[in-house]
């Protein structure tokens, strides 16, 4: 086998594709080794070992870990999607971005990997994929389908104090839980740790004026939402009512925020009550401060959150702690 990094065109793949400026995809052998990539991927890597040498992108991906995605679902004859959402990517100059992108399993245990910083520019980039195999769409859903009854049966079987179920998302008990674990993870290892807390807007009002049934079926949606923008270490949590509590360990702020953002303005467009009108909902995002335990993390989201509702809902704010750099363009507390 040819060890030295091919160009897209080179594995069968569409050479506009090897052009993309904005548009990142590597083909990954089964040791997570480089084997072929257009040129925005590249330009992640040391200018020593472009076009050289097939290259470990274990040192490129700081979340998800390519080690995890890699002891997904085997190859079964045709591209399969094992991971979509955020990517968090360390340049070879230890400078980190975070992408919107996908993770397809390939023929011979490879992986795919196609990311995208616009997420219009990421619509365009599955459209793409699709079109190298048209089955992969079926077979998502039937993936996710399976994943529901699995759920499903997993709480009947016996887990339901962690089942809240009009929106299949965690109870705080659990939060609570896990959020002192990955407090103490992030407090020992010295890594990130943001929380999202989300709260739709006039709620209420949905439930007087279209029924308790609409109001279900809005929570159920926003859930769904929620899951779909998050990663597989993460937790979203129903803490009561209409508020959500997502946790993102390994995220730094800006991230985090973006993120927010990027579900406030998909929930605002996408059409949950159908002819009813829009839901939105507003948001409060804080990253872990040296010392900070899991009670003063929470409440600086809350207040975060409190500060979007004060300024008009349907916003996003952040809370910035001693020595912590603001995320731009979005409200601060």
């Amino acid at each position: 086998m040819n060890d030295v990094i091919l160009s897209l065109e080179g594995i069968g793949l569409s050479t506009f594709l090897q052009e993309l400026d904005n548009v990142m995809i590597a083909l990954l052998d089964e040791n997570s080794r480089i084997l072929a990539a257009n040129r925005s991927f590249l330009r992640l890597m040391p200018p020593s070992a472009r076009g050289g040498q097939s290259w470990d992108a274990r040192t490129l991906f700081i979340s998800p870990h390519l080690e995890d995605v890699q002891a997904l679902v085997p190859y079964q004859g045709r591209a399969l999607l094992l991971y979509r959402g955020m990517l968090n990517i360390a340049r070879a100059d230890r400078k980190s971005h975070s992408l919107q992108g996908h993770i397809y399993r390939w023929p011979q245990g490879r992986l795919l990997v196609a990311a995208e910083y616009d997420v219009e520019g990421l619509e365009a980039l599955g459209e793409t994929v699709l079109r190298l195999n048209t089955e992969l769409a079926k077979i998502q859903h039937q993936w996710s389908r399976a994943n529901r009854e699995s759920r499903r049966n997993g709480a009947k079987a016996g887990k339901p104090m962690y089942f809240d179920s009009p929106t299949e998302a965690d109870q705080r008990r659990r939060l609570e839980e896990v959020l002192a674990v990955e407090v103490e993870r992030s407090r020992r290892q010295r890594h990130p740790l943001c929380l999202l807390i989300a709260d739709l807007d006039h709620f209420g009002q949905i439930n007087e004026r279209w029924g308790r049934a609409t109001g279900a079926e809005v929570l159920r949606d926003f859930a769904a939402l929620l899951r779909e923008h998050s990663r597989q270490g993460d937790l979203v949590v129903r803490s009561g009512g209409k508020r959500f509590v997502v946790l993102l360990p390994e995220t730094l702020l800006e991230p985090a925020v973006v993120g927010a953002e990027r579900i406030r303005q998909q929930l605002e467009w996408r059409s949950i009550l159908s002819l009813h009108g829009p839901v939105t909902a507003s948001f409060g995002v804080a990253m872990r401060a040296e010392g900070e335990g899991a009670e003063d993390l929470l409440r600086r989201a809350g207040q975060a959150l409190y500060r979007s509702k004060r300024e008009g809902r349907n916003r996003v704010t952040q809370s910035i702690a001693s020595g912590q750099i603001a995320a731009p363009n979005v409200s601060s507390c």
